[in-house]
Parts: structure tokens; sequence; C-alpha cells
């Protein structure tokens, strides 16, 4: 989660063992964001010791590629170059750490510092280099102290959505909707430890919250709620938060409702979010058929034929405690249903 410690590695460093990858070190540092595709890639802050850890790290690669290349045969500058482009010169300047990569961008632009924050915290290459986030146990050694599961910020996965939240004491714990040309609109009732502490409106053009007590929960209560979860992983805001209160209320309430041999399904738009089209399905032959491939398929066939959002692009069903992707649409058969 962005703004938590971790453990840190180059993937440009990483090995095989006994068909598993592996790091030969392990750094820690804060999680400061994510980037590439899928957020395939990490940029993390850390501590003096740790930069010089990662300076010692890149000279060691250095020095393994070195020799490497003298015993192919390599020489001098041929053998300078060769290096310098496979793991770039990196190096601190007094409290600065220099990158050399004049061989690869020119004396003009090939050198760059990389300053400490206010805090005395470095970023190394932390938008060029391919840092991953990795298990402790996957790596050789680690370079510096991980956190105690008391030193970590709390953070609880909601079931429904990609949500975490510091606490499960903010709850939804009523929901009214109401459907018009703006969507559905819906007020909701929000709890703190099961007493009411304001209503989450949505009139069609946004979802805020109305405070009902400000002494027990305050604006600045909720804010500091927000600030401690994250959604996908990254710091998010009110409306967001709000709505996926709303969300895991519905989908629990439904759950909660079902008949014995009833199936959830729900659609999902491309980012998988909920899009708020809900079905019960009643199997006649039970729920063990949705141990089976052909359960799966009849299902898709029912599923086809209810409408759904401009938004959604694929169903899933609550299966043995989590949604479970419905495969393409098959003939329909063994399945009545009620619908939302």
């Amino acid at each position: 989660m962005i703004g938590d410690v971790g453990v840190f590695a180059g993937e440009w460093a990483a090995y095989d063992h006994l068909g598993e990858i592996r790091y030969p070190t392990g750094f820690i540092g804060r999680l400061d964001a994510l980037r590439g595709r899928e957020d395939r890639y990490a940029v993390f802050s850390c501590d003096r010791n740790t930069a010089e850890a990662i300076v010692a790290e890149q000279e060691r690669l250095r020095e393994e590629t070195r020799q490497r290349l003298r015993a192919d045969g390599r020489r001098g500058e041929d053998l300078a170059v060769e290096l310098d482009l496979a793991y770039a010169p990196l190096y601190f300047a007094d409290d600065e750490i220099v990158l050399d990569e004049r061989r690869v961008h020119g004396e003009a632009d090939g050198l760059s510092r990389i300053c400490p924050d206010g805090d005395g915290r470095y970023t190394i290459c932390g938008w060029q280099w391919e840092w991953r986030i990795v298990d402790p146990a996957d790596c050789d050694r680690l370079v510096g102290t991980p956190p105690t599961a008391a030193e970590q910020p709390t953070r609880i996965p909601l079931r429904h959505s990609p949500l975490h939240v510091p606490h499960h004491r903010l709850t939804v714990t009523s929901l009214e909707e109401t459907v018009s040309y703006t969507g559905v609109p819906f007020t909701a009732t929000l709890c703190l430890d099961g007493t009411p502490v304001g209503r989450i409106e949505n009139e069609g053009k946004g979802t805020w919250l109305r405070h009902h007590d400000p002494a027990r929960f305050s604006r600045r209560d909720m804010h500091e709620f927000v600030l401690g979860c994250r959604f996908r992983r990254r710091p998010t805001v009110e409306e967001t938060v709000l709505d996926r209160l709303v969300t895991e209320y519905k989908l629990e309430y439904r759950l909660t409702a079902l008949s014995p041999n009833s199936i959830l399904a729900r659609t999902v738009n491309a980012d998988g979010e909920f899009c708020g089209d809900v079905v019960d399905l009643e199997s006649v032959s039970g729920l063990g058929r949705f141990d089976r491939a052909d359960g799966w398929a009849d299902l898709a066939g029912v599923l086809v034929t209810f409408p759904t959002r401009p938004s959604s692009v694929a169903w899933q069903a609550w299966h043995r405690g989590r949604w479970r992707p419905v495969p393409a649409p098959a003939t329909p058969t063994d399945a009545s249903t009620t619908t939302s």
C-alpha cells in the first residue's frame, strides 16, 4: 500500500533457484508510488543506511560484470564501456548520490544527482529502474529492519471492492435506492460502532456525507478515516470510500438474504468494479453443480438474458467465499431466476 513500509528489490538482480525467483538483497523502504502496466514497478524511499547499501549493491553487480567481461577477453576501454552500459556507476558525493550515465546519454545529460528529502530519505532511480515489491522470504538478505505487524498501519480489505479500510467500526446499516434518468440515486445510514453518525446521499451527480452528530463523528474524523484507506493500493478520496461502503452493505445484504440453493451474480466494468446489476439464481440441482465447468457454462447462458448497465463488461458470481468470473455464455439450463 502507498505509504507503507515494505521490502524492495531490483528486477534486474533476480535469479532462478529451483524454479523459484529469488533476489540477492531486499531493501527496506517506504512505498511512495506505483508505475508501469498493472502497477508492476515500485517507487520507494529509504534512509541513508539503506541508500548506502543500494550503492554498494550496484558496485557488487559492477564487479561481477567486470570479472565476467574479463573472462570473455574484454580489456581496457572496451571493457569499461560494456561495464558502464550494463550497470552505471553509482556513488556518494557528500550527501548526494551521483548516477553516471554518460556512456548512455552523453556528457551534457549523463550525470544526475539524487538528493535527500527534508526527512533525509532517498528515492534512488525510482522512476527509471525496475524496482519490485517482494516477499522478504524471497531475498537472500535484508538491509534495514522490517516493521512489525504492530508498527504497520492496519488496513482491512473489503470483500466486494478493492478498498482497504483502517477498521470496521464505520459501516453502512441501511440503504434506500430510487431509479431516475440520472442513474440510481440513494441514501444510506452511516454508523460508527452501530450508532448513526451521518447520512450518505447521492442524487445521481456524486456522493457526499451529511453529518448527524459532529461531536461524535466530525468531518475531521471522516478525513482521518479516508487518510487510512487505500483504493487499489493507493490513497483515495471520501466519495470513493463512501460509495464502496454502500456497495459493501448492498452485496452483503443480498448474500445474507439468499436461499440455500441460490447463487448471487453481479456485473462488473472493465476495471472489475461492481456496476450495480445484481441477480439471484436458484439452482434446481444445488450449488454443487458450480464445482463443475458445465454448471458455470449454464449459469453464463442464463445471465446473458438479463439487461445490464452500459458500463458492464462481464458477470461474476459469489461462490465459496469469493467472486468468480463467469465464462462466456452457453445454452441456459437448470435454473430459475429472481432479479433485483
